[in-house]
């Protein structure tokens, strides 16, 4: 089994539902501190030992710090509960590790592709007719046929400005028989009709993903289809990305726009 499905599965168990040692197993309980420590920005990179004892949890292995170690006990007792005990054998002796453990990366390229793939999919004018994305550590390697060069453009621009991309390749090539077959898909997008709390959420969602938007001064109003976007942005650039995103979902028939810039001091 892969190990990103066994995490995302641990995961599911693991948040809201703290276990104890009286409604746990004890190898649940410790599989699933260990999924939790593993899946840490700072200790995934460390090789960690969760195993369950008589009284509750038991961390062998090794970290750079106490500070670390303090936050591998604070995580298994997250998941044994304030009843059990967590003892921590770790030495202070690790070095630093340079970079993700490979979980952790997996989980995070995992996510950057369904983002990128989520924005392609809720909005019309970027509809690719076939364009593939693998996501390498921030890396980006776009491949696939699209109409014209202002469509692969396009596609690469939206990469860009996606949360957790470091960096894009595209190598998308552009075949323009393909066009009446591109046009022919956005038609159709365009006649979708969808409700407004799919709408909202949508464009909530595609504007926390791009990365020139700071979506968290923008308040999203939708009623018969019509967006009304309010709040400020930074730059009449920002102010343009964001009603361009609100247009381009399907079933948004209309954005009405009342953003003001307010430039950071």
């Amino acid at each position: 089994m892969h190990q990103g499905f066994i995490a995302t599965a641990f995961l599911f168990g693991v948040i809201g539902l703290p276990a104890s040692a009286e409604t746990a197993l004890p190898a649940e309980t410790a599989a699933k501190a260990q999924v939790l420590i593993n899946m840490n920005p700072l200790l995934g990179g460390y090789a960690i030992d969760v195993r369950s004892s008589d009284a509750g949890l038991r961390l062998d292995g090794a970290v750079a710090n106490e500070i670390e170690a303090h936050l591998a006990m604070q995580l298994a007792r997250l998941i044994a509960g304030d009843d059990a005990e967590v003892e921590s054998a770790l030495a202070l002796d690790a070095p630093m590790p340079e970079a993700n453990s490979g979980l952790i990366s997996e989980v995070q390229d995992r996510t950057t592709a369904a983002r990128l793939q989520q924005r392609l999919r809720w909005q019309i004018s970027n509809l690719p007719l076939d364009v593939q994305i693998e996501v390498e550590r921030g890396v980006v390697r776009l491949n696939g046929q699209v109409g014209t060069s202002a469509t692969k453009d396009r596609i690469a621009a939206m990469a860009e400005s996606t949360e957790g991309v470091n960096e894009v390749f595209n190598y998308i090539s552009v075949d323009p028989s393909l066009i009446a077959e591109e046009r022919e898909q956005q038609g159709r997008a365009e006649q979708l009709e969808r409700g407004d709390g799919w709408i909202s959420s949508r464009l909530r969602a595609l504007l926390q993903s791009d990365t020139t938007v700071s979506d968290r001064a923008i308040e999203i109003k939708v009623r018969g289809s019509v967006v009304t976007l309010s709040g400020s942005v930074t730059s009449a650039a920002e102010r343009s990305v964001a009603e361009t995103i609100a247009s381009e979902i399907p079933g948004v028939r209309e954005v009405d726009s009342r953003l003001i810039i307010e430039r950071l001091l």
